[in-house]
């Protein structure tokens, strides 16, 4: 299935959505990951991949009678990982890294590949249906899962076909994925499902600023500012798309507010100067 043209593109359907998701007690993962996925397919039939979750999910209980001697944290985690990586073959996409397709959970469950983010959350809402406790981890660079085991953690990598990190391998993770950085073991704390959305949203404006897909970049956009509506960065990265497609009042609008919310930002000046050129432009569609 390829990616639709941007004639499709719902922001609004997926805004509606995503609200209802994370509005639910607890907040919806799943609803949360299928809203983002209405961004590329409107009609996408939700029922069916919510469907798919659960029998995967009974798969997985079954394959946990057979491990049962194990433990039972173990057990999940062993039942888990070979139904989804072993048996249906689920894996990161090393091949196309960076297709939006990636990011897309109805497409993850068709084509079985995705990245660290898509795959944790087919990870995880099989496992809270089959009763294993696994949470997300915003581990920088690589999005892992993990459960908590006695007095220790097991870490999962859903994009390595399942592996399981110590602490030590996260260590060396860490290392290739994001090297600035020194491994903390709060890197490993359970991530909520609004900043895992975040995320997800987060990789698509990515990939598609990259494309310089604006269209399909605003969508993006629009989504992150509906969960930080005053994050200056989003600001700024939503008023330049907005003027690369000619919305000059709006784009000025964002502009307006990010000199609101930081009065002594370092780029004043540079903002200054857009929001001048912004109304005149503006001026012009008059």
């Amino acid at each position: 299935m390829s990616i639709t043209s941007t004639s499709t593109l719902s922001s609004p359907l997926a805004r509606e959505r995503l609200v209802s998701a994370l509005a639910a007690d607890p907040p919806r993962l799943d609803l949360a990951a299928l809203a983002i996925a209405t961004l590329n397919q409107p009609h996408l039939d939700a029922a069916a991949c919510l469907h798919t979750l659960d029998a995967l999910a009974a798969r997985v209980q079954l394959e946990m009678e057979r491990h049962a001697g194990h433990g039972e944290v173990l057990a999940g985690l062993t039942a888990l990982r070979h139904v989804l990586a072993d048996i249906e073959g689920f894996r990161g996409n090393e091949d196309d890294f960076h297709s939006p397709e990636n990011s897309f959970l109805d497409l993850v469950l068709e084509r079985k590949v995705g990245l660290p983010i898509s795959l944790s959350v087919l990870y995880l809402e099989v496992a809270r249906r089959a009763g294993i406790p696994l949470y997300g981890v915003s581990f920088p660079g690589h999005f892992l899962v993990a459960c908590s085991a006695g007095d220790h953690k097991l870490v999962v990598d859903p994009f390595h076909e399942g592996e399981i990190l110590t602490e030590e391998g996260c260590k060396q993770l860490l290392e290739r994925v994001a090297p600035q950085l020194r491994f903390n073991p709060s890197m490993l704390s359970p991530a909520p499902v609004e900043l895992i959305a975040y995320r997800m949203l987060s990789n698509l404006r990515r990939v598609y600023l990259e494309r310089s897909d604006y269209e399909r970049g605003l969508a993006v956009v629009d989504l992150l500012l509906m969960l930080a509506p005053n994050h200056p960065g989003e600001l700024r990265t939503r008023a330049a798309l907005l003027a690369n497609l000619g919305a000059y009042r709006a784009a000025l609008k964002d502009v307006e507010r990010c000199l609101e919310l930081s009065p002594d930002a370092p780029d004043r000046e540079r903002l200054e100067m857009t929001v001048r050129e912004l109304r005149a432009r503006a001026e012009l569609l008059n």
